[in-house]
């Protein structure tokens, strides 16, 4: 057991799960998919690509790898590229410069009419391979000469670079201008011009193509011949470039699944690794992969490693590289209408997406090491040698402990049969084992308790007023009018009290909100009132009971939107995003802040958000609620005094009108939204779990007394020790304390009667006739009240009590420390003995003879001593009469 446990202690230590933690980049790296990427040392740079609402863009980014982490910089641009997607990038054989090949884009032409002696623009159909070269040091870029006999311009097409001969292999790809699917090779050089090479059979898109030894190896994709198929993964299109031929190279192993728009990367060791992609159909059937695969290009052989950790979310179109020979970098990406900014980091050397390079990895069942093996051996043998060791030095107190155990679990009654106390010890241990089952239930169910929410409310006179932000977009700016300019908010409330002070121009250079609507630019404001504000639900003197907001912007413009964001004040991100210093602190902790940018950069924030068309009016009523969520602790699973988060809370619901075609003839502004509180009470939402151990007592006791009422009603009852476990178990001091506390109070002397159940008088069966019971002399008599008062120490110690304190009063009589005053220390107070001595003739005799005997019982038994013959009843009586007498 305890190698089972070291075993898994150290497998839990390492093994993480989850992505790259990157949660700061992820605020500025873009949703971004089909870029051109290339590798330059530790880093890579990404350009173009497309987003939700961008088809071709002109994005320039730097990812760099370091010991720690990755850092994200936008690349300063001296002048604008061409916008592109689906392109290639390379890096220049000095590193120094970062060339875009090719991709998709709105490309045209100046053409001159000679007959209207004028010019227009016009798509460009004849247009030749896009090479685009950014310059590093400088930041500037430049498109390359057209070379002759330069391919024609395409997309979602494969480039190679050799380095050795600094030779770009351009292969298939989609044509720019008419979309055809080509199956053409080309081979550009600086040096010496462009080269067409061999075609293939198909023409072929969304592949990637990968120098290794002298060959350009083509994987997935789709064939165009004439029909589409996916490119086989187990039949392998290889360029030599020596010989100027195309082959296809059988593979073999664990074949992956074919697929269209992956990445590859070429590993140190001479492997290829494909990541993602997915099976090319049609939008609504197309399905997406996030499985890694492995060929080794010395054999053509597959394998898929089942890597540890959690994957990167199904896509294609992503970027990969490897940066530092045993980590890929594989990020962003796209998935239909998923845009992803996220870094994955995979480990080549054990097939693990890593959560940082801090030593951690994503193992599912990564195996032990040898070194572990052989130190987890070595601390059982240690562990074995040290019980061995405590065994043989308290061999004593193990061997007491055994016999105390066994004593206390078998003890069968007087008269009782073998059989009859193991059956009870068998129902004994099966009722303990129902108990403990159930105890598992009880607690399993606690532990498992689904949390319910009871709502309090009470009703309050005043509620404080939730912050609302208001993001116009596709309103431009106009220029200030008798002092005002556009867009604004205008506060007030029902009775005419302003509130336009608490109206907070937002700064859109520190962050600013993205809208897939992509109307135009966007301007936010935020309604942010200080701790004293407060709606009143009376009328009176107080600042009234709704606010009225009126928005302002230009009215000619129809197509413009506002959006409106309700936050609890210590729960708004604008706060800190924006830098707002107030009397009302922030709840919200960085990862809350980032987590809330990163969905307002996605455009899919829900909850409390909504969209107003202009010349509208729009209602909106909100509740506040405290609401106390139980925290990740132990204790709460007890079931009273939980331990919980007070968490702000807003509930809004809303409602918009129509927009009116008349409204600019008597508004001024192009919108107005009125706020109102939704009851005038304090809301809390507690959180409890419906299950607690609390719960379960009630339902513990009832079938604990269950078991112990069916244990008697099979074998009786027996009662428990009067000690606890306290008293019981107790060592040193404290045990010596109670036996001197028991000499004390119950001491007794040799010729005392003894202790009660633990020193019985002896069994005398000495009457055999009971034809003549009524002649019986005193002895005879004497001894049968002893047989039946043996008998009844019998019955009642086998049947009714537990002897043990009586066995230990007996205990502390024998070990009583040395020189103690039994004189000084009767062994019951002076009222309760009966001494003899000053009683009648007969025990003051007795007691002449008997000098160490007197006081206490004696007076019951201890005068038969002088009784020496069958006449002793007449003695006795004699003596009596005599006393009498006198």
């Amino acid at each position: 057991m305890l190698t089972s446990l070291l075993v898994g202690t150290l497998a839990l230590a390492s093994t993480v799960h989850g992505y790259f933690n990157s949660a700061q980049l992820m605020q500025s790296i873009p949703f971004q998919g089909g870029m051109a990427s290339a590798v330059f040392n530790n880093s890579m740079i990404l350009f173009g690509g497309e987003n939700a609402t961008t088809q071709f863009s002109s994005g320039l980014y730097q990812l760099t790898q370091t010991s720690s982490g990755y850092t994200w910089n936008a690349l300063p641009q001296a002048n604008a590229p061409v916008p592109v997607t689906y392109a290639q990038g390379l890096a220049s054989a000095d590193g120094l410069q970062f060339m875009v090949l090719g991709g998709n884009g709105q490309f045209t032409t100046t053409v001159n009419n000679a007959t209207t002696n004028s010019t227009s623009t016009v798509p460009n159909t004849n247009m030749t391979l896009l090479m685009q070269a950014y310059t590093l040091s400088t930041g500037t870029w430049k498109t390359v000469t057209t070379l002759p006999n330069m391919p024609a311009n395409r997309f979602r097409f494969a480039a190679a670079y050799d380095a050795s001969a600094n030779n770009i292999y351009v292969f298939g790809g989609v044509s720019s201008n008419n979309f055809n699917v080509m199956s053409d090779l080309y081979v550009i050089n600086s040096q010496t011009g462009v080269k067409q090479l061999a075609s293939s059979q198909c023409g072929i898109y969304g592949h990637t193509a990968t120098i290794r030894n002298g060959k350009l190896i083509v994987l997935g994709g789709m064939n165009i011949c004439p029909g589409e198929s996916l490119n086989s993964m187990n039949q392998i299109q290889v360029y030599d470039i020596a010989s100027n031929t195309w082959s296809n190279q059988k593979a073999s192993g664990t074949v992956p699944s074919t697929r269209i728009d992956h990445s590859a990367v070429l590993t140190p060791s001479g492997q290829i690794v494909i990541l993602g992609g997915s099976n090319g159909a049609p939008a609504l059937t197309i399905q997406y992969l996030r499985s890694i695969a492995v060929l080794d290009t010395s054999s053509y052989t597959w394998s898929v490693p089942n890597a540890g950790g959690i994957p990167p979310s199904f896509r294609s179109l992503a970027n990969a590289a490897m940066l530092d020979g045993t980590h890929i970098t594989y990020v962003m990406g796209e998935a239909m209408d998923n845009y992803y900014n996220d870094i994955n980091v995979l480990d080549t050397s054990g097939y693990n997406w890593l959560q940082s390079f801090s030593g951690t990895n994503g193992g599912n069942g990564s195996s032990l090491s040898t070194g572990a093996i052989v130190g987890v051996a070595v601390g059982c043998a240690v562990v074995v040698a040290i019980v061995g060791f405590l065994l043989y030095r308290f061999w004593g107190f193990f061997k007491f402990l055994v016999m105390r155990i066994h004593s206390d679990i078998w003890s069968p009654r007087s008269g009782e049969p073998i059989w009859a106390e193991t059956t009870r010890i068998i129902f004994q241990i099966l009722f303990i084992f129902i108990f403990a089952i159930f105890m598992v239930f009880v607690i399993r169910q606690a532990i498992e308790s689904p949390n319910v929410v009871q709502r309090i409310e009470t009703g309050v006179a005043q509620v404080d007023t939730p912050d609302v932000r208001f993001c116009f977009d596709g309103y431009s700016k106009t220029q200030p009018q008798q002092g005002v300019s556009y867009p604004g908010v205008a506060c007030q409330t029902d009775i005419g009290y302003s509130c336009n002070s608490f109206i907070h121009p937002l700064d859109m250079s520190k962050f600013q909100p993205f809208f897939t609507d992509n109307l135009g630019p966007v301007t936010c404001f935020l309604y942010r009132a200080p701790s004293y504000f407060q709606l009143t639900g009376t009328s009176g003197q107080n600042n009234g009971s709704r606010l009225i907001f009126s928005l302002f912007g230009d009215n000619t413009n129809a197509n413009g939107r506002v959006h409106v964001s309700v936050y609890p004040k210590a729960m708004d991100p604008n706060q800190v995003v924006y830098g707002i210093s107030d009397d009302t602190p922030s709840y919200l902790s960085t990862d809350d802040v980032l987590a809330w940018q990163n969905n307002e950069r996605n455009d899919v924030a829900t909850s409390n958000v909504y969209t107003i068309e202009p010349f509208t009016y729009s209602a909106m009523s909100y509740e506040l609620v405290d609401h106390r969520y139980l925290q990740n602790a132990g204790w709460n699973y007890v079931g009273f005094l939980p331990i919980t988060n007070s968490t702000p809370v807003v509930n809004t619901e809303f409602r918009a009108e129509a927009p009116n075609p008349t409204y600019t003839q008597t508004h001024p502004d192009i919108g107005v939204v009125a706020l109102s509180v939704d009851a005038f009470v304090s809301n809390i939402d507690r959180e409890v779990k419906l299950y607690t151990l609390v719960n379960a007592l009630g339902l513990v006791g009832g079938l604990f007394g269950l078991l112990i009422a069916v244990q008697a009603w099979l074998f009786g009852f027996r009662p428990r020790s009067p000690w606890g476990v306290v008293h019981r178990w107790s060592t040193g001091g404290m045990k010596r304390s109670l036996l001197r506390g028991l000499h004390d109070n119950f001491k007794t002397t040799e010729n005392d009667a003894g202790i009660p159940l633990v020193h019985p008088v002896h069994k005398r069966f000495s009457v055999n006739d009971y034809s003549n019971i009524g002649n019986e002399s005193e002895t005879q008599r004497i001894s049968r009240v002893e047989e039946r008062m043996q008998l009844m120490e019998l019955l009642f110690k086998a049947y009714y009590v537990d002897d043990e304190l009586f066995r230990e009063v007996d205990s502390a009589n024998k070990t009583a420390p040395p020189g103690y005053d039994y004189g000084r220390n009767p062994m019951f107070p002076n009222n309760e003995k009966v001494d003899l001595q000053h009683g009648s003739a007969i025990t003051t005799a007795h007691n002449r003879a008997s000098p160490n005997s007197g006081g206490r019982f004696s007076h019951m038994f201890n005068h038969r001593n002088s009784v020496v013959s069958d006449n002793s009843q007449q003695n006795l009586n004699e003596q009596y009469n005599n006393g009498h007498n006198v």
